[in-house]
């Protein structure tokens, strides 16, 4: 529970650029490119503190790790609040990926640890705080907003992690890494080369690209199609349902169909989520019709995260989860870093359903490739047992 906490707040503050999109590109006046932009600075701060987390999550503790990691998201809002200009409000936001980026290598760890080898299904229970989070973030921060202002809404982030970074304790390193940084650089670039982590995240790294795209975009998108602000908020909260569902729902299903073949699960994944996106790209202005495939789109295009992070708690040794979690996240940051920005220039020059087509022909491509390469991937993890 502690674990879904962390990550629940975390991805407040993380997510919420997503549901105050339409009030930060009307108040600094921003193209769609430029909105992406922010989402690619977000994870481009994820991004560099992922090769720093085996240091903070392995060898300082998770409980410090997590302290940092709230408090770092605290300044990253109060500069963002702050913020009179397009670089300063990119900044604050990289600020907040940055502290966010150690929050699930802490949380896989902690799981791991306690739950292991039965973690699967503690493991989707934790990772839904990430839904959660950004379902709060959606139905709190547009209120906030349009009742005060954006800064009032940033603001308000940035008091509720620093509240939570002065709570956590700090706790002791763990035993048998007492030697600070030794031969960390070392682990860093040996993990790189691990052949499994990288045949499965890069693929992950275009499901990383259709998530962040549907968050930044999902709300401006309904808001073109006619929707209203409230109601286009409603229906990102039906997304975000929908991917607490899927992170429930895809990893225990893989424990009970595919003999916790978790990479096979991540290619039929793609395979739906690629087809929604197709299907959204063709969708009409309904209610009914909307809402339906916001809950579906959230499943799986959303919804996918649990699987993958537990198939690479599973790949990684018992002491380097924190480390393994940590680069897997900045391979598939780099779908977010590039992926973003290309859909907003994509929808500036073209239109959104090119963009939504995009991403749904990429990913049904991903699909097939995860699946012709099951005899890699498929069969028990390297991560049973210590290195």
């Amino acid at each position: 529970m502690q674990a879904l906490l962390f990550m629940t707040l975390g991805n407040f503050n993380d997510s919420a650029y997503s549901p105050l999109a339409p009030f930060i590109k009307s108040d600094f006046l921003l193209s769609s490119a430029q909105l992406g932009l922010i989402t690619s600075f977000i994870f481009i701060g994820s991004l560099t503190m992922s090769s720093m987390t085996g240091y903070f999550v392995d060898r300082l503790g998770r409980n410090t790790a997590l302290k940092i990691a709230f408090g770092m998201m605290a300044f990253g809002s109060l500069v963002a609040g702050s913020a009179q200009n397009y670089p300063e409000i990119v900044s604050g936001f990289f600020t907040i990926g940055f502290g966010y980026g150690i929050v699930t290598p802490s949380t896989n760890s902690s799981v791991m640890a306690a739950y292991f080898p039965h973690h699967a299904r503690s493991m989707g229970i934790k990772q839904s705080g990430v839904p959660l989070g950004a379902a709060l973030a959606a139905l709190a921060l547009p209120l906030v907003a349009l009742h005060f202002s954006l800064r009032d809404a940033l603001i308000m982030l940035a008091l509720i992690s620093g509240s939570l970074a002065i709570s956590i304790s700090r706790d002791a390193r763990p035993e048998g890494n007492k030697s600070s940084g030794k031969g960390y650089m070392r682990e860093f670039f040996s993990t790189w080369r691990n052949r499994l982590l990288i045949m499965v995240s890069l693929p992950v790294a275009f499901l990383s690209w259709g998530q962040q795209s549907l968050l930044t975009y999902y709300v401006v998108y309904m808001r073109f199609m006619g929707f209203p602000i409230i109601g286009s908020e409603i229906l990102l909260a039906v997304l975000l349902a929908g991917s607490v569902a899927g992170r429930l729902f895809w990893v225990n299903l893989s424990e009970r169909m595919f003999s916790r073949n978790r990479s096979i699960m991540i290619a039929l994944i793609m395979l739906i989520a690629g087809l929604l996106f197709l299907g959204f790209s063709a969708a009409t202005g309904n209610i009914l019709e909307s809402g339906i495939m916001a809950f579906a789109l959230g499943m799986s295009a959303i919804g996918w995260n649990s699987t993958y992070v537990t198939l690479i708690s599973e790949i990684a040794p018992r002491n380097r989860i924190g480390l393994f979690s940590g680069v897997s996240l900045m391979m598939i940051s780099m779908g977010t870093i590039l992926g973003t920005p290309l859909s907003g220039t994509v929808v500036d020059i073209i239109s959104y359903v090119a963009m939504w087509r995009l991403i749904g022909i990429l990913l049904l491509l991903m699909s097939i490739i995860v699946a012709l390469m099951q005899r890699y991937l498929a069969g028990p993890q390297s991560g049973t047992h210590d290195p």
